[in-house]
């Protein structure tokens, strides 16, 4: 039953998600993302571990977690996978990081098969709601809102330079490489070659990367707090004309825009305006939001009577339209 359920939802914190891995060999499952981490399990096992990472040095900070228990506890997780927690509303993102997360504790030594089973129903869940409540709810994903900014700001053809070649570069490369000249520029020449088979785009070498500031326009999605451009190309951009749209994904940034633009700029947007534009485009979602809201908890009261220990489900249930 729900009734042992227990989940943990606190910041975001690299060092506490790696000791619980060390410390649960498949008892809990953990996720992190950029605006959580959630630790899951039964009984008490979760209130433990997080007495244990509230005594070390490295979760002092862990004192901003909230427990959540049974019907909650699953209500939490159903309206975080279907991306109503999230700050973009109904993003897809959160998808694909609870199916990694899922695979991870899968490969543990001995994954708790309790926990296992509550995970399945949960992707279920989500993907019923997700297609009766949410399909064609609009700009889904980080990529989403930046094509629509991209649309709003430049004409068709316009170059623009991708910095990185992650998954969401790959997005960007997919819903905005037919009507714009993407240019991508990124360390893994690997991934760069493996991308090129699939989408079409001109590439600037990593090692010319300063040129991306001299380009027209640039989205980054390199997260990192290391400089990658030298301090003559960064002090070269500050001196241009302020011109070029700048949309930066990333979170840390290895550019401060805004020092090199000291005056207000409409045309560079951060990561936390990229978040204010979103909540723009949410008004159009909140309808839609509320009936799966209301769904959800329909879903969670069902779960509490038909939740049992078989493992009905396949791979191919798990997936998401």
């Amino acid at each position: 039953m729900l009734n042992g359920l227990k989940l943990i939802n606190f910041p975001p914190c690299e060092e506490s998600e790696a000791l619980l891995k060390e410390r649960t060999s498949g008892q809990v499952f953990v996720m992190r993302t950029c605006q959580r981490t959630m630790v899951l399990g039964f009984n008490d096992l979760p209130e433990k571990l997080m007495s244990a990472l509230k005594r070390s040095e490295k979760s002092a900070h862990n004192e901003a977690s909230e427990l959540y228990f049974g019907l909650e506890a699953y209500q939490f997780l159903l309206e975080t996978i279907c991306g109503l927690k999230s700050r973009i509303l109904g993003e897809n993102e959160i998808v694909h990081q609870f199916k990694e997360a899922y695979l991870q504790f899968m490969e543990t030594e001995r994954p708790n098969r309790l926990v296992q089973n509550l995970l399945e129903k949960l992707f279920k869940d989500a993907k019923d709601i997700r297609s009766e409540y949410l399909k064609n709810i609009g700009l889904q994903t980080y990529a989403g809102i930046t094509r629509k900014l991209l649309i709003e700001r430049l004409a068709p053809n316009e170059s623009v330079v991708l910095l990185g070649s992650g998954e969401l570069a790959e997005d960007l490369l997919k819903i905005c490489g037919r009507r714009f000249n993407l240019i991508l520029c990124a360390r893994n020449n690997q991934r760069v070659q493996e991308l090129k088979k699939s989408y079409s785009f001109e590439v600037l070498p990593w090692e010319k990367r300063d040129d991306a500031l001299m380009a027209a326009n640039i989205i980054n999605t390199i997260g990192t707090k290391d400089e990658i451009f030298t301090s003559k190309a960064l002090k070269d951009f500050s001196q241009q004309e302020d011109s070029k749209l700048v949309i930066d994904l990333a979170e840390p940034s290895p550019v401060p825009w805004k020092e090199l633009r000291p005056l207000e700029s409409k045309r560079i947007f951060t990561l936390e305006e990229v978040f204010q534009q979103g909540e723009r485009y949410n008004q159009e979602k909140r309808t839609k939001v509320q009936s799966a809201t209301n769904a959800i908890k329909e879903r969670t009261k069902h779960r509490e009577s038909h939740f049992t220990l078989h493992l009905p489900f396949g791979w191919d249930e798990l997936q998401f339209a």
